[in-house]
């Protein structure tokens, strides 16, 4: 049986196809925070009741929150849409970033 992707790697996967308009479209369509967001939950809603671990996203969202302090009681979409002054494809940007980083990180 082929292993499934990750959260982590089709994140990876939008990121690098970023600049091309298409590469949001099957998973959120438009950039928004609030649907990332719904992907994300709606990812692990999926994956729990299918009885599946993502160990690699459980790690990626407590390094945001740990390491990288990303991660504060309001939530990581919101914090990304005010720091990015309320742009949207940026803010959506910058969870793409740090889960690259991450990989980099977690693959040495």
């Amino acid at each position: 049986m082929e292993k499934q992707p990750g959260l982590l790697d089709v994140l990876l996967e939008v990121r690098a196809n970023y600049d091309e308009r298409i590469s949001f479209l099957p998973y959120i369509g438009e950039p928004s925070v609030e649907r990332l967001l719904g992907f994300v939950y709606g990812y692990a809603v999926a994956c729990f009741h299918h009885n599946i671990r993502d160990s690699r996203a459980d790690e990626f969202f407590l390094w945001l929150r740990d390491v990288k302090k990303e991660f504060p009681g309001q939530g990581w979409h919101l914090k990304f849409l005010h720091d990015c002054q309320g742009n949207e494809k940026e803010a959506v940007r910058k969870l793409l970033d740090f889960a690259a980083e991450f990989a980099a990180l977690s693959s040495k």
